[in-house]
């Protein structure tokens, strides 16, 4: 266990530490988090599957025969995963909603598992915080049934992982989706 005190004045460095280790890593918490849906999809449809990390205008790439992928660090907290629901069973797009937020939630408890439970230097302990912060904020926010902040792509804020489970238990299906 590290002998820093977080809470007194010699712990303020730490703390910054992880603050920018929390901006640097979040970028990979929503890919890891947008990949759970992406996976999930790719498995219970046949239609194309799109990921994108960021900002549009990312680098493009393929991962397999029909899951795409967009990374870009601009603004790197905001995730899509775009696939077609048509003629989809509404199990089958519980799961692909519920595939991000239960893959977050697996690195949440990893992390703090790592963190809480073992003993590490400062040198991996500074990262496994920001990484345990990161993936907690993601599946919070990620749970719980609001809009989020308005982007470009959704002048109104997108709707959390948690917002589109609640619609879809209450509303009729759609022809695409977001998650």
């Amino acid at each position: 266990m590290s002998s820093i005190d977080y809470f007194s004045l010699s712990g303020i460095p730490y703390i910054m530490i992880a603050w920018l280790g929390i901006w640097l890593i979040r970028p990979l918490a929503t890919f890891f988090h947008e990949l759970g849906h992406s996976l999930v999809a790719c498995f219970l449809t046949s239609s194309e599957v799109t990921l994108r990390v960021g900002r549009p205008g990312g680098k493009f790439f393929r991962l397999g025969k029909n899951l795409s992928v967009e990374f870009s660090l601009r603004h790197g907290q905001e995730g899509l995963t775009t696939f077609s629901v048509k003629s989809l069973a509404k199990y089958k797009y519980f799961f692909i909603l519920a595939g991000g937020p239960f893959s977050t939630l697996l690195f949440v408890l990893h992390s703090g598992y790592l963190l809480f439970y073992q003993s590490h230097g400062v040198w991996l302990e500074l990262p496994l915080i920001s990484w345990f912060c990161c993936h907690s904020l993601t599946f919070f926010r990620s749970v719980i049934p609001m809009r989020l902040k308005p982007t470009e792509s959704f002048p109104n804020g997108p709707p959390s992982d948690g917002l589109q489970i609640y619609i879809q238990c209450f509303q009729k299906k759609k022809e695409s989706s977001d998650c």
